[in-house]
């Protein structure tokens, strides 16, 4: 298997970086108005995604659904923001199915050092 060619390249050309700049100036604009809009967003858009484009929200069940919508409703605005909200609210725990083990030190330079609480090692 091939390994993907990863290309870096200095841009110089002011019209092409003034384009740039003014599309990161618009996706600001709607990160900002979807920070200070959220409580009234949230209620109907658990579990659905929300597009923000012309500083408005686009509320659909698929991503592509609800930046369709922004983008028929704001066809100018390439700096609009699409992302799913979770369900329900608080904290998310990941975990995955190996077996973990409860490990108190730690070794560091061939001595044990205590740790401060307690973590998991995946034992494979």
């Amino acid at each position: 298997m091939k390994d993907p060619i990863f290309v870096i390249e200095q841009v110089t050309d002011t019209a092409e970086i003034a384009r740039h700049r003014d599309q990161h100036e618009r996706a600001r604009r709607n990160s900002d108005w979807l920070q200070a809009h959220w409580a009234e967003l949230l209620p109907q858009a658990r579990g659905r995604f929300v597009a923000v484009a012309g500083q408005e929200a686009f509320i659909a069940d698929t991503g592509e659904e609800a930046r369709s919508l922004a983008m028929k409703a704001h066809p100018a605005d390439d700096g609009a923001l699409c992302q799913y909200v979770f369900p329900r609210p608080g904290p998310r725990f990941y975990g995955h199915r190996r077996q973990t083990l409860s490990v108190r030190t730690a070794v560091h330079s061939g001595s044990q050092v205590p740790l401060c609480g307690r973590i998991h090692v995946a034992v494979s």
